[in-house]
C-alpha cells in the first residue's frame, strides 16, 4: 500500500516541472485510489490543479472539478478549512457554482464554530475573505482582506498567495480585480548609476533627500543591484533607511568587487559600503568568485539584478520599477556604460522607470581589469544535458542522437554540442535560444540544467573545436544532476537573464538551492515553464 513519506518528493517533482512524472509515481504508489487520507487526497488535488492550469477549454474545467473533489474528500476527512477552501475555489473554476457556494459556506461556518484551529490569524482572516468573495459578498471579502493584512503586515509572500487567488475568483466571476491593487506587497527595485560622486558636492546637492522621496512615491520596498562608491551606495542607504530589504549582486564577490568599484574613489566610501554590506539581506557574488571583475562580469551582474527584481515582483504579485542616477549629458548622446545598457535594455521593455540627474562630480579614477582579453571571452548560456551512468554502448548511442536530433530541430547553438563528463555540454550567445532549446530537450525526456554566465572558451587540439574549461560547466552540470527526467533547472543567474527578456522567454519557478561549485554561497535553481499560450 502506499507510504505517506513518499509524497514530499511527488510534490518536489511537480514543482520542478515533471508533472508527468510526479502524476505517474502517484499513480503508481497507489495514491490515487486514496479515500481517506487528507494529505494524499491534498497532494492528488495539487497535482490536478497543475494539470488544469496547462490545459485549456472543458478538459481544464474537468481536471479544475477533479482537484476540487480530491480536497473536498481531504475536507470532510478532516474538517480543516485549508482543503475546502482550496475545493471551494477549484468549483468556481470548474463551472460548478452550486457545489461552490456550499463549500464557501460550510468554511464560513467552521471559522466561525472553531477558533482554536491551528492556523495563522492571517490565514483565519485571509481564507474568511476568499469564502466571502467566493459567495459574492463583495464588500465584505474587501474588509475581511484588509484585516487579514493588518494582521501580519509584512508576511508577503501570504499576500501574494491571496491575491493570485482573489485574481483567479474575479476573473471566473468577470468582477473588477482593480481594487486587489491596493492590497499588493511594496515594489521591487532595480537600481544603478554612475560612480563619480565627491561625498561633499553630493550633499550640498541633497542628492540623498531626491532618492529617498522617489523610493517614497514609488512604495519600494525590496531593492536589486550592485554597490559602488557612489549611486548605488546611495540607493542602498535610503532604501535601509526606510526599513526596505536590500538584495546585492556583486560580480567577483564582495572583495574583489570593492576593490575595484569602491576602493579607488577613497575610504569614505569603502566605509559606507561596508556599513551597508552588514546590513543587506543577502549578497550573491557573479561567479568566478574572488576574481577581479571587468566591463563584461559587470554588465552581465546588472542584468541578473534586473531579472531579479522582476522575479521577486512577479513572485509577491506585485511590480518592479528602475531607479537609476545618471549623467544628463550621458544620456543624451546615449550612453553606452552600464547604466546606459541597463537604461536603454528597461524602457524598451517598457517598465515603471526613474531617472535622477546628477552630472558627474568627480573624475573617474583608472580601473584595472580584463578589457584586454574581453576578445576571448563573452556572456553564454550554457546547458548540460545529464546522461545516466549506467547507459553505455548502444544505449548511449542512441540517447546522444535523441538528444542531438532535439539540438537540431531548434535554433542553432554557438558552442557545441560535445560530449564531457557524463554530459552533453552546449551554449547559446542568446539566453532566449537557449532557455527554448532546453525546454525542447526536456519535453523529449532529458534532464537539462543550465547557467549564465561571462565564459571564456579555448579550442580543443584533438577535436579541433572551441570548448568551456570544466570550471565553466561546474553550475549547469550542477543543475541537471540534481533535475528530473523530463525537467529543465537553471541557476538564478540564468533565471534573471530570461526575466529581462520578458514574455519571449521561457517562465521560471524557484524550486530550492544547488550546492555551490566552487565553496561560495548556495546557487539558487529554477524549474523552466513554458508560458500559457492565448
Amino acid at each position: 500500500m502506499h507510504e505517506a513519506k513518499y509524497l514530499p518528493s511527488i510534490v518536489a517533482l511537480a514543482r520542478a516541472g515533471a508533472l508527468g512524472r510526479a502524476w505517474a509515481d502517484f499513480v503508481r504508489g497507489g495514491f490515487d485510489q486514496a479515500a481517506d487520507d487528507a494529505a494524499v487526497l491534498c497532494v492528488k488535488g495539487r497535482l490536478l490543479k497543475e494539470q488544469a492550469v496547462r490545459a485549456v477549454g472543458e478538459t481544464q474545467r474537468a481536471l479544475y472539478y477533479e482537484a476540487a473533489q480530491a480536497y473536498a474528500r481531504a475536507g470532510a476527512n478532516e474538517e480543516a478549512t485549508y482543503p475546502l477552501i482550496n475545493a471551494a475555489t477549484l468549483s468556481l473554476l470548474s463551472g460548478d457554482d452550486e457545489g461552490s457556494h456550499l463549500l464557501a459556506e460550510h468554511v464560513l461556518r467552521r471559522i466561525h464554530e472553531e477558533a482554536d484551529e491551528p492556523e495563522t490569524p492571517y490565514y483565519r482572516e485571509a481564507t474568511r475573505a476568499e469564502a466571502l468573495l467566493l459567495l459574492d459578498r463583495e464588500p465584505e471579502a474587501r474588509t475581511a482582506f484588509a484585516e487579514a493584512i493588518a494582521l501580519a503586515p509584512r508576511a508577503w509572500e501570504d499576500h501574494a498567495s491571496t491575491l493570485r487567488q482573489f485574481a483567479l475568483i474575479l476573473a471566473e466571476q468577470g468582477g473588477d480585480a482593480s481594487w486587489l491593487d491596493a492590497h499588493r506587497p511594496p515594489r521591487s527595485l532595480h537600481f544603478g548609476g554612475h560612480m563619480s560622486f565627491d561625498p561633499a558636492v553630493e550633499q550640498r546637492a541633497h542628492l540623498d533627500e531626491t532618492i529617498a522621496a522617489a523610493l517614497a512615491e514609488e512604495n519600494v520596498g525590496f531593492g536589486f543591484g550592485a554597490l559602488a562608491a557612489g549611486a548605488d551606495i546611495l540607493v542602498a542607504e535610503a532604501l535601509l533607511a526606510r526599513v526596505g530589504t536590500l538584495h546585492l549582486i556583486l560580480p567577483g564577490g564582495a572583495e574583489a568587487f570593492a576593490a575595484r568599484s569602491v576602493d579607488p574613489f577613497g575610504a569614505e566610501w569603502r566605509k559606507r559600503f561596508e556599513a551597508v554590506l552588514a546590513q543587506a539581506e543577502t549578497v550573491r557574488p557573479i561567479r568566478p568568485i574572488g576574481e577581479a571583475p571587468d566591463a563584461l562580469t559587470i554588465a552581465l551582474a546588472d542584468e541578473v539584478a534586473m531579472g531579479a527584481a522582476l522575479i521577486n515582483a512577479r513572485r509577491l504579485e506585485s511590480e518592479a520599477v528602475q531607479l537609476l542616477v545618471v549623467d544628463p549629458e550621458a544620456v543624451q548622446t546615449k550612453d553606452v556604460s552600464a547604466t546606459g545598457r541597463a537604461l536603454a535594455r528597461w524602457a524598451e521593455a517598457g517598465w515603471r522607470q526613474r531617472l535622477i540627474p546628477a552630472p558627474r562630480e568627480a573624475v573617474r579614477p583608472a580601473l584595472g581589469g580584463r578589457e584586454d582579453a574581453q576578445a576571448t571571452r563573452r556572456p553564454l548560456a550554457v546547458l548540460s544535458v545529464r546522461v545516466d551512468a549506467e547507459e553505455t554502448g548502444s544505449a548511449l548511442e542512441v540517447r546522444l542522437a535523441a538528444v542531438g536530433e532535439t539540438i537540431g530541430a531548434g535554433p542553432a547553438p554557438s558552442l557545441g554540442p560535445y560530449w564531457s563528463e557524463a554530459q552533453v555540454v552546449l551554449g547559446y550567445d542568446n539566453v532566449n535560444d537557449a532557455g527554448a532549446a532546453a525546454l525542447a530537450l526536456a519535453a523529449a525526456g532529458q534532464r537539462v540544467g543550465g547557467h549564465y554566465l561571462v565564459a571564456a572558451t579555448f579550442t580543443d587540439p584533438f577535436a579541433a573545436a572551441e570548448r568551456l574549461p570544466l570550471a565553466a560547466t561546474a553550475a549547469a552540470a550542477a543543475a541537471s544532476a540534481s533535475t528530473p527526467q523530463g525537467s529543465a533547472c537553471v541557476t538564478e543567474d540564468f533565471a534573471g537573464a530570461l526575466a529581462v527578456a520578458g514574455d519571449a522567454a521561457p517562465a521560471s519557478e524557484y524550486v530550492g538551492e544547488l550546492d555551490p561549485p566552487d565553496g561560495g554561497p548556495p546557487v539558487g535553481l529554477f524549474a523552466l515553464k513554458s508560458r500559457p499560450g492565448p
